[in-house]
């Protein structure tokens, strides 16, 4: 029998994975992943341009832009 860190791991382990084709599907953008973020120009993680083709922004920014994209909404 599993024990509780284990079935935490994999309900993170899932939505990881569901938050990963949420992004692809709502991402819309296709071809070639950047190496730095246009925005920023940090370093965007191999994996993260694996996961997501053609990426554009880095973790932080995506973050930034989905906040801000949230706030606007709540008070737009």
């Amino acid at each position: 029998m599993a024990d509780e860190l284990d079935q935490l791991q994999e309900q993170e382990d899932l939505l990881t994975r569901l938050h990963i084709q949420a992004a692809r599907g709502r991402s819309g953008t296709t071809g070639q992943s950047l190496n730095h973020c246009e925005t920023c120009g940090s370093d965007i993680p191999q994996g993260r341009r694996e996961a997501i083709p053609g990426v554009r922004v880095c973790v932080a920014c995506q973050q930034h832009q989905e906040f801000q994209s949230k706030q606007y909404q709540r008070w737009g």
